[in-house]
């Protein structure tokens, strides 16, 4: 029997979708692929688990998962059933209080797509991997990749989640080296994510290192450019993760500083498409730094 030409593409993508194969990258936002069916499955497998067990979450969640679940699976993320069955089991009462926002994952896709048009605008090249949304240990918030991004949703606050995707798809964009393996390389690929982010999406993901900067913004760039200067030395903790810091600044200060500089940068430019695409391809971050401005007030 032969196939019309457009219910090919029907069951190709009826296929694919069975077979839980990598959906496709598209430079197009109304072709970009959003999966939140593994949240459904999360409930019933946890609905289940009292009776079943951990194989609840092999059957139900696991073996029928998207490749946002493989890759939680595959990154020691989830692990496997047993381990998420123990998790569960331990935070049942955590994974209860998310369990009507994460199922509202739906609410938010529009929000999520406005992101996409505006990314489009400024980074004509924007490339969009399938977002997948997942539920995982309360261990990962998001994780993004240049074919997928994935989202930990009982992680994230329902209102939050498009400007988290917005920060992971300016990741999935950007072609930045680490050159030096230094703290201010890390600084300012996590910065411009949140920077672009904001462009995109009118706000930052994570919000307290900018609270924390209020007020501080000198002193805070006087601390980094001298420990920038440490070189392969230079302490993270005091800057990026949930290290141990030498006050009482929150974690991921970091962020708040790669943003600064480039902002620094893109307010300089006359043609902002232009300084988007050279924040997204800096090859140098020592040379951005020079170029940004972002040096000790006088």
């Amino acid at each position: 029997m032969r196939i019309p030409f457009g219910l090919f593409f029907v069951f190709l993508s009826t296929f694919c979708h069975a077979q839980n194969l990598p959906a496709p990258i598209t430079n197009d936002p109304d072709s970009a692929v959003i999966v939140y069916k593994d949240i459904i499955n999360f409930w019933k497998a946890f609905d289940r688990s009292s009776q079943e067990g951990s194989q609840a979450f092999e059957k139900y969640y696991i073996r029928p998962g998207s490749n946002g679940v493989k890759h939680f699976i595959d990154h020691n993320r989830i692990v496997n059933a047993d381990s998420l069955f123990g998790t569960v089991q331990k935070k049942r009462s955590e994974y209860l209080r998310v369990r009507e926002q994460t199922l509202s994952i739906e609410k938010v896709v529009p929000q999520c797509k406005a992101v996409y048009y505006s990314f489009e605008y400024l980074y004509p090249k924007a490339k969009f991997p399938p977002l997948y949304f997942v539920i995982g240990r309360f261990n990962t918030g998001g994780v993004s990749l240049k074919a997928e991004q994935i989202i930990g949703a009982e992680m994230n606050e329902l209102s939050n989640i498009p400007y988290l995707v917005a920060h992971e798809l300016v990741h999935a964009n950007q072609n930045i080296p680490y050159k030096y393996k230094i703290l201010l390389e890390q600084c300012i690929i996590e910065g411009s994510a949140d920077f672009l982010g904001e462009l995109i999406s009118g706000k930052v993901a994570s919000q307290e290192p900018y609270r924390y900067a209020e007020g501080r913004e000198a002193s805070l760039k006087k601390d980094f450019l001298r420990d920038m200067e440490l070189g392969e030395n230079d302490d993270f903790a005091n800057w990026l993760n949930a290290g141990k810091r030498k006050d009482d600044r929150p974690a991921d200060m970091g962020y708040y500083i790669g943003y600064a500089i480039t902002k620094a940068y893109y307010e300089k430019a006359s043609d902002k498409k232009k300084a988007v695409y050279d924040i997204l391809n800096i090859q140098d971050c020592k040379e951005f730094l020079k170029k940004s401005g972002y040096q000790p007030d006088k």
